[in-house]
């Protein structure tokens, strides 16, 4: 089988796994993707639907102007008459307001959204053992930060010096039974103790630890210098001065204009709260891609956002979410160093 991007090559056995657990004979899969995705994605999708034996639609559109932007309305009409919807845009989609009134709607969606190749649907963070990153989840819960965490702290080599409250914002997901399927559709309130509305879903590559800070509290320089949802791999840092957990300035070179300029463009006022989420990767096969997919989920990385953050248990809508990676931060949660340069200081495997 060819594509525009050439032939469909490899191992599809990591890809295989979520579709097959969770979909059969017969039932309504609407695929989503756009012009510029990798097209080899959306045709190894369709031909694991066809083995499946469910009754899959393509949808096919321009790229959407920013992440968490809707499809067409047309596309967003149909995921409401969809048993599963499948999201492999070059945009992430997952929490765009169609994919949510899906979900609500009790109507999941499995997602590989945000740009992912062919190739890397076939090494790196998909590789992970997918149960090991829920006993990792539980242990940064419970050791890094723990159920009673009130400040955080995070500094890196490049400058950033960043504080925030966490107070009653750490939920701890549970350790996975004997009985755990690491690839099925996930209900995050019910199955992770996280207070996530109706999402439903089943995310891959994945690999992190979430965390929504209390709005407002964040003070200081934050200095993002891997990888940022729509600018990719970053040829210099950005630095973001926030004050009361709002974004009050973007210095830096080509990529902080980039920002500045995307942000006018395509946020709105909430798009300058900061951060909307900070989270710790835990996923041990992970390597830098440039794209936030992947490199989000890298061991011992902390990612930021910007704008919406209803979906990891905060109370922030925006037309936007964009997240920023740092690769090696130092995190002290209440004053204790739990982070250093990358690595975890405490156990996070499940056998200490």
């Amino acid at each position: 089988m060819t594509g525009v991007s050439g032939l469909i090559t490899g191992t599809l056995e990591h890809l295989r796994r979520p579709l097959v657990r969770n979909i059969t004979k017969g039932q309504r899969v609407l695929v989503l993707s756009d012009t510029e995705h990798d097209p080899r994605v959306w045709q190894a999708i369709m031909t694991i639907l066809a083995d499946i034996e469910a009754d899959a639609t393509l949808c096919l559109f321009g790229r959407r102007p920013a992440d968490y932007y809707d499809p067409p309305a047309a596309v967003c009409e149909a995921m409401m008459k969809s048993d599963v919807n499948v999201l492999c845009s070059s945009t992430g989609m997952l929490h765009c307001a169609a994919s949510l009134r899906s979900m609500e709607a009790g109507i999941p969606s499995i997602c590989l959204d945000g740009g992912m190749k062919l190739e890397w649907l076939q090494s790196g963070a998909i590789t992970d053992d997918m149960k090991q990153i829920a006993v990792r989840k539980h242990y940064v819960g419970k050791n890094v930060f723990g159920a009673e965490a009130k400040t955080c702290r995070v500094t890196s080599r490049y400058g950033t010096d960043f504080s925030y409250s966490v107070e009653n914002m750490i939920w701890i997901p549970p350790l996975p039974s004997d009985s755990f399927d690491p690839y099925k559709i996930i209900n995050f309130q019910k199955d992770e103790n996280r207070p996530a509305g109706k999402l439903y879903y089943y995310l891959y590559p994945t690999g992190e630890f979430n965390v929504a800070p209390i709005e407002g509290t964040a003070e200081g320089k934050l200095v993002i210098d891997l990888t940022m949802h729509h600018l990719g791999l970053l040829g210099s840092p950005i630095e973001l001065t926030v004050e009361k957990g709002r974004i009050v300035d973007i210095d830096g070179g080509v990529d902080a204009r980039i920002l500045r300029d995307f942000l006018a463009t395509y946020g709105d006022e909430n798009a300058y709260m900061c951060p909307a989420e900070a989270s710790v990767g835990v996923n041990a096969k992970a390597v830098v891609r440039g794209i936030q997919r992947e490199d989000k989920n890298i061991m011992g990385t902390m990612h930021f956002g910007l704008g919406t953050n209803v979906d990891v248990g905060g109370s922030i809508m925006s037309k936007i979410h964009m997240d920023g990676v740092i690769l090696e931060p130092t995190l002290y949660v209440d004053g204790v160093k739990r982070i250093d340069n990358g690595r975890f200081l405490v156990p996070i495997e499940g056998n200490e």
